[in-house]
């Protein structure tokens, strides 16, 4: 018998699949668009520019101030050209980063806007969002924030290098474990997450052997939209990986594709209905194994030593992370972090 649960399904268009930035003109106009602006990053400008002509014409800018972790100059910069422009509304193209400011930018200026979608972050479809780092950082959350259409084309991810594709995939894999075990789950969730996991954990090694394999960039794109459909509230894999990639400065996605393992091996004991899920999606005998297992044959990093952190950084570490307020199956102390962080910083199979 399925549980009494409550799910929410938050108000974003999707367009997806080969050819679908075809759609963006007509999707502008449903959001009645007429002055906007194309928010990227610097290095994509170019990639931008041909990924929106067909709104040329209705095109009063490009702002290129995307940099990573969001920051204040950078937002600042983005509120600014959205003002002189005059615009009703805009259109970001990219991943995690340039939507982050994205979605800040809405919920302060409440316009509307189109995310052409072309990593496997899954920001696109988290209601929150934040400026700045560690202390400096102010957030939100809110339906505001979110565009008012998401364009997926795997077309456009076709270039994307094989090790940034895998890492950001596996950032999509975290999502979806996470959210087998969260606090606020429910069967559409798991559901939804265990059919992702299954996506991603075939089609990345697919994508690794050939790049440009389109059937395996659809299969990657759709695993990453449909681990990006819920977020669990912050589990132990997303808090050390957040809090610690921010303080020491390593990269995003390569920082939950090393974390997830370990924060699964510490949960299995305590979640062994998720951790069913995920064997069975991976075909691995032991979940944390299997995630494990995947980074070693997508040739990530497995340690956070190989992504920058220095041994002595882990009491610090533990200390950020001790700080937010965690909520997974079981209780994890201080100790337990020590454990986990300094396991995750060695890159060994995880022990648990």
């Amino acid at each position: 018998m399925i549980a009494h649960f409550t799910y929410r399904s938050d108000p974003i268009r999707i367009v997806f699949g080969a050819g679908a930035i075809g759609a963006l003109a007509a999707e502008a106009d449903v959001h009645k668009m007429s002055r906007l602006v194309v928010l990227c990053s610097a290095s994509r400008l170019d990639f931008a520019r041909r990924a929106t002509i067909a709104v040329a014409a209705r095109c009063l800018g490009f702002c290129d101030a995307s940099e990573p972790n969001m920051p204040r100059q950078a937002f600042e910069r983005v509120l600014t050209d959205l003002d002189r422009h005059q615009a009703d509304g805009f259109v970001v193209i990219g991943g995690g980063s340039p939507i982050g400011l994205a979605k800040a930018a809405a919920a302060t200026t409440g316009l509307p806007y189109i995310a052409v979608v072309t990593t496997y972050s899954g920001s696109e479809m988290a209601a929150r969002w934040r400026i700045g780092v560690a202390d400096s950082r102010i957030t939100g959350e809110g339906v505001a924030a979110l565009p008012a259409t998401a364009i997926y084309d795997p077309e456009l991810t076709l270039d994307l290098p094989a090790r940034t594709s895998a890492a950001s995939g596996m950032n999509a894999v975290a999502h979806a474990v996470e959210s087998l075990y969260g606090i606020d789950t429910n069967p559409v969730v798991q559901t939804l997450a265990e059919e992702a996991i299954r996506r991603l954990g075939t089609a990345l090694p697919r994508l690794m052997q050939n790049p440009r394999d389109l059937d395996a960039r659809t299969d990657v794109m759709y695993g990453a939209w449909l681990a990006a459909n819920f977020r669990a509230e912050a589990g132990l894999e997303h808090a050390i990986a957040q809090r610690v990639r921010q303080w020491f400065n390593l990269d995003h996605a390569h920082t939950h594709a090393v974390a997830t393992p370990y924060a699964i091996g510490f949960n299995a004991d305590a979640a062994p209905e998720a951790m069913a899920r995920i064997r069975r999606a991976l075909g691995a005998d032991d979940a944390a194994r299997g995630l494990y297992d995947l980074n070693v044959r997508l040739g990530l990093p497995t340690g956070l030593k190989g992504l920058g952190l220095r041994e002595q950084d882990i009491g610090k570490a533990v200390e950020v992370v001790a700080a937010v307020e965690i909520d997974h199956p079981k209780p994890v102390s201080k100790a337990d972090l020590f454990n986990i962080i300094a396991q995750a910083y060695a890159g060994a199979p995880p022990r648990f």
